[in-house]
């Protein structure tokens, strides 16, 4: 039986900005230590100007983080909002599990209406941890007091689908609403069997 979904905020609930910049790059930039930085700008081990320096160095461009963009840059995903709320109405128990370096989700992204769809929010600035480190999922499954193999991960990146996989979640690889959609409801009604 599933219990819970799990959501990525960017590139599911939003636009995905750092997607964007790195596919924006030139071939010699070095993605990984671009990569590198904003990682540790996650886990809040590198302020926000050093990670700005660093990745300016890494690809002679700057990146605007995600706190520092203009409402017209970011598109949140309301249709899936709206499904959120419908699951969290059914008596899913809900999360965002997002590499993010602020409180950014809470504070400017979600509405308090829509705060209140989910029952956890477990942000990576907070705990000093990355998707993909299983501590991740692991501990978002514990914070809504459920075993792993309970819960569905929706995330855009492969990798991170595949680790929570590896771990026993059920996955959804997410590319559209439409597509999540009829994966997660074929999903929630074969656990019903």
């Amino acid at each position: 039986m599933i219990k819970a979904v799990i959501f990525d905020c960017f590139g599911v609930l939003t636009t995905d900005n750092w997607q964007k910049f790195l596919s924006s790059l030139p071939e010699e930039a070095d993605l990984e230590s671009a990569r590198e930085a904003h990682r540790a700008y996650d886990k809040g081990l590198l302020s926000k100007q050093e990670a700005a320096e660093q990745i300016q160095a890494a690809t002679g461009k700057s990146f605007t983080e995600i706190d520092d963009a203009s409402n017209d840059e970011i598109v949140k995903n309301t249709p899936l909002l709206e499904y959120v709320r419908e699951l969290h109405q059914e008596g899913y128990k809900t999360s965002i599990l997002s590499n993010v370096a602020s409180n950014w989700i809470r504070e400017q992204l979600l509405t308090p209406d829509e705060q209140a769809y989910f029952d956890d929010f477990l942000l990576s600035h907070e705990v000093g941890l990355t998707k993909p480190d299983p501590r991740m999922f692991k501990l978002a499954a514990e914070r809504l007091d459920i075993e792993l193999q309970k819960a569905v991960l929706v995330d855009d990146k492969e990798s991170y689908c595949t680790a929570a996989r590896e771990l026993g979640m059920q996955v959804v690889w997410y590319q559209d609403f439409k597509q999540m959609k009829a994966e997660l409801k074929q999903l929630l009604a074969d656990a019903k069997r």
